[in-house]
């Protein structure tokens, strides 16, 4: 197991740095409405990603050899129907003449098919242990996604063209490690018993996501592309840590719990104990690092007029660095079929974050303060999901014992 897991993270690490490290070049080759539009583009694809793959990302693991066929399938074409229509309403949008939104949405189209794709087809290889192919299809789609993107904005400094970039990224990876295995007959896997649920599992991760982008989407419609842009490189860098490991320790979490739930075992509360010490601990130091390096490095990384990104980056540290803790914990409350107090705490933590920028408009119109107000909000509101999924774990072992 622990090589396994090393196997992923080092994957997720070496390809997520890669994408990082074209920021620079990117900020420099970009007009800062450019980045704005794709920075807001990003956002809105990490909010309506859910909607797109149907959470079958989490039913994959935990279902039958047929059945997790069947959820592929189901996720990738309804992920690419949804891109379709984001797409279109491009035309609309050009009609009646916002300015940048078609921009965006054709941006937010590329974005949304590139998570899809990687989400459900990493899954795929979760569900059959193939752990090698899914580390070097990690580090190949940020390695290529990197490279495709800095070119492209050398002969075409677009949001739409650094997206389609990120988009063949993925999709070269994807397609050098796609695995075949033949089907065979399995019992009846927890994955399907949840997947009656899956409407609850897809809202609860839409409003999680709203309410972690709710900042960058508000910049961006009140005060321009250009403040989305600090906005969401501040966000973006800030969260680059737990990018870095975040979805290889929520695929190791799945890799796992899978077996325990799947088999209705006990164990899952020792398991998620020692993960959270770990990640916790992590979460601290990076957290303390960010909010020291962010100020001092934002204009010598990203060059002039990008000083804002480097404080808002310390700004966000705290509630960033704790997804680290919180998104390996609370992934595990689907599977264990805690989906619908999921959407109620996830409610009501995307409603602490919109009434708090909502009243800090209302009150001041500078960005900064309204930033660490939502900052602290943010993070208190990690509170209630990491206990209720504690309680949900101690349940799965009680009822796993009798």
């Amino acid at each position: 197991m622990k090589s396994r897991a090393r196997e992923m993270i080092i994957g997720q690490v070496i390809g997520q740095i890669a994408l990082l490290l074209a920021i620079p070049f990117l900020t420099r080759l970009l007009a800062p409405s450019e980045m704005g539009i794709y920075q807001t583009a990003y956002s809105v694809a990490l909010i309506i990603q859910p909607i797109a793959t149907l959470r079958r990302e989490l039913l994959i693991p935990f279902s039958a050899a047929r059945d997790a066929r069947r959820h592929r399938r189901t996720g990738l074409v309804v992920a690419g129907s949804i891109a379709i229509v984001v797409a279109l309403l491009a035309v609309p949008a050009w009609w009646v003449g916002y300015p940048g939104l078609p921009a965006t949405l054709v941006t937010t189209a590329f974005i949304l098919m590139a998570f899809a794709l990687m989400q459900i087809e990493n899954a795929f290889l979760i569900r059959h242990g193939a752990n090698g192919r899914l580390a070097v299809r990690n580090l190949a789609a940020g390695l290529i996604g990197a490279i495709l993107q800095v070119a492209v904005a050398v002969w075409l400094p677009t949001a739409v063209s650094i997206a389609l970039a990120f988009l063949v990224g993925r999709l070269i990876a994807t397609l050098a490690t796609v695995v075949r295995l033949r089907i065979v007959d399995e019992p009846l896997a927890g994955g399907e018993r949840k997947s009656q649920r899956s409407v609850s599992a897809i809202l609860s991760a839409v409003i999680a996501g709203a309410a972690s982008q709710a900042i960058i989407i508000v910049s961006f419609g009140f005060l321009g592309p250009a403040a989305a842009a600090q906005v969401g490189l501040g966000q973006r860098i800030g969260g680059a840590p737990a990018s870095l490991i975040g979805q290889a320790l929520s695929q190791i979490a799945l890799s796992s719990a899978a077996p325990l739930i799947r088999e209705r075992r006990p164990g899952l509360s020792q398991a998620l104990r020692k993960q959270t010490f770990r990640t916790g601990a992590a979460a601290a130091f990076t957290a303390a690092a960010l909010a020291t390096a962010g100020p001092l490095l934002a204009v010598p990384i990203l060059g002039p007029g990008w000083q804002m990104a480097g404080v808002l980056t310390a700004v966000f540290a705290i509630p960033l660095s704790l997804t680290m803790v919180a998104l390996p914990a609370t992934t595990l409350l689907i599977p264990l079929g805690r989906e619908r107090l999921l959407v109620l705490l996830q409610s009501t933590r995307l409603a602490a974050i919109l009434l708090t920028l909502i009243v800090m408009a209302t009150f001041s119109d500078d960005l900064l303060i309204i930033c660490v107000v939502t900052s602290v909000v943010w993070t208190l509101a990690y509170v209630p999901l990491l206990l209720a999924s504690f309680s949900a774990a101690q349940q799965h072992d009680r009822a796993s014992s009798q």
